[in-house]
């Protein structure tokens, strides 16, 4: 993601959090570059575990899962 398709992502995510009325006093730019770093963080540790398993098998099938949604 180009930083500028990142800072417009963010400020859309931002919105329709802001909206919800979790997070009414933060910026929806700042909001939407949370939500951002933490699906980037979740998808890292996916990854990160992958790596962990001594299955060829089980890790083909957990890559498999992982990429099919």
């Amino acid at each position: 993601m180009t930083l500028p398709q990142r800072v417009e992502a963010g400020e859309v995510i931002g919105q329709a959090l802001a909206e919800s009325d979790h997070f009414p006093d933060l910026k929806t730019q700042i909001i939407g570059e949370l939500w951002l770093r933490d699906l980037e963080f979740t998808a890292w540790r996916v990854l990160y575990a992958d790596h962990r398993s001594d299955d060829p098998a089980g890790r083909t099938a957990f890559l498999d899962a992982w990429t099919s949604v």
